[in-house]
């Protein structure tokens, strides 16, 4: 499962959160050092449930580490701009989520609201919601090869997706695209040195030697499946295409995480100009990890501010965007190459050893952001 820090949003905060030395009027070759206490924000409101973030961090120095922080304990609220309704979130891991069926309008323009812990607030300029462009056809297809993991040194399988859709010709359209997956899961808790009781895994001083196993594996007691989250930035602008059909558009890539059938749903945004030239900023940082040799990230001082502090600068911005979404099925049962995760073969309690009663074998699906036992929309068993 993803954890917020290590998606493509997290990974580039290290290399965007810097500021300019010096304060000459003359024109000058930037040059860059890391900062502390720099706030970094990261929010959407989606017109699908289950769409919509915001992700608050902050770059910190510890040990002479540089990193950044999830800033926990924040109020954060969506604000309708024509009548003032607001919606507040609720933080969730390390993200903060408004209510499970919360979705925008098209038309609709919202404003994101923040007030961190220790008092500091934050706001953002107002974004509408525009019409969305449908999605004609998703395509799937199985590469040998298809990423680069740096930390194995190798090319990983997996599946790339690519769409055809008619691009409206009155006006400029701007795309980004994510995606979320689901893979049905057999065992919704693995127990290391440890046994599953009243809802966690539990080691107790007075059973351990009871323990003999090095993990215990406890089955789903009902349908539940796990749910991914994209980890890149896929984007597009209708410059040199306006008005016409646009087909085999490449915007994803599936890693062979395990050989589990999957189901990928791709969550289409339609975006504005200012977002696009966001997006397309981070996503030159992260492709071509230009750090600390590129010009200054201005277009990363989105829309968000300080609006008792002029002189901060705010990373990061609040996205209002109508979405369209089209799932696809996989069935990765057969496909070669070695999947990124092991799945531990199961090992149940009171199979070969004494535990203590009553022997444990099933476990709740947990409902959440990660994992839910409501079937997805086009699953196929």
């Amino acid at each position: 499962m993803h954890h917020p820090k290590n998606t493509f949003l997290g990974k580039v905060v290290l290399l965007v959160m810097l500021s300019l030395l010096g304060g000459c009027v003359d024109p000058v070759d930037p040059e860059f050092r890391y900062q502390e206490g720099l706030v970094y924000i990261d929010a959407l409101v989606g017109t699908i449930e289950g769409a919509s973030y915001v992700s608050i961090l902050e770059s910190t120095e510890e040990f002479g580490i540089n990193d950044n922080v999830f800033l926990s304990g924040a109020k954060v609220s969506f604000i309708k701009t024509d009548d003032q309704t607001q919606i507040d979130l609720l933080e969730e891991g390390e993200l903060y989520l408004p209510p499970a069926n919360f979705k925008a309008q098209i038309g609709d323009t919202w404003e994101l609201k923040v007030e961190l812990a220790d008092g500091r607030e934050y706001s953002s300029l107002p974004e509408k919601v525009s019409a969305p462009v449908p999605i004609q056809e998703l395509v799937a297809a199985y590469e040998p090869e298809l990423l680069f993991n740096e930390g194995l040194d190798e090319f990983t399988p997996g599946h790339s997706l690519s769409l055809t859709l008619e691009d409206p010709g009155e006006e400029e359209n701007y795309y980004y695209w994510r995606f979320r997956s689901y893979e049905k899961l057999v065992n919704c808790v693995v127990c290391v040195n440890s046994i599953y009781r009243d809802g966690e895994c539990r080691t107790n001083p007075s059973t351990i030697s009871q323990i003999r196993k090095p993990y215990y594996t406890y089955a789903c007691e009902s349908d539940c499946w796990q749910i991914r989250y994209e980890d890149n930035i896929n984007i597009f602008s209708d410059e040199f295409t306006n008005g016409t059909k646009i087909s085999n558009l490449p915007v994803a890539d599936i890693p062979l995480f395990t050989k589990r059938s999957i189901l990928v749903e791709l969550q289409q945004f339609s975006i504005s100009a200012s977002a696009y030239r966001y997006y397309k900023t981070l996503k030159d940082i992260v492709d071509n990890n230009s750090g600390f040799n590129a010009p200054l990230p201005a277009a990363l001082v989105g829309n968000m501010s300080n609006p008792n502090n002029i002189n901060e600068f705010v990373l990061g911005r609040f996205t209002a965007a109508s979405t369209n979404v089209k799932t696809v099925f996989i069935d990765r049962t057969f496909v070669e190459g070695r999947p990124l995760e092991t799945i531990l073969p199961g090992q149940y309690e009171g199979e070969e050893e004494p535990v203590p009663r009553p022997i444990v074998i099933f476990a709740p699906c947990n409902e959440g952001r990660f994992s839910t036992g409501l079937r997805p929309t086009g699953w196929i068993d």
